[in-house]
């Protein structure tokens, strides 16, 4: 694991700020929901979903163009 600190207070602009929560809501979420809100909360003002991963070719392509 990185040994780099969570950004807590980047996250909690964005719980409290984006989601509108309360700061207990934010305190009492895990990660797991507090990143399942923030994707709830992009699909429903019409955010492009994730992509999905390279295949291999792709990956050989990119790996052929960039080294």
């Amino acid at each position: 694991m990185d040994d780099k600190p969570f950004p807590w207070r980047q996250w909690m602009r964005i719980g409290i700020g984006g989601l509108k929560w309360r700061p207990a809501d934010f305190w009492d979420a895990t990660l797991t929901e507090f990143f399942d809100g923030i994707e709830g909360h992009n699909d429903s003002q019409g955010g492009e979903p994730d992509g999905d991963a390279p295949n291999q070719g792709e990956l050989d392509a990119l790996v052929a163009k960039y080294g």
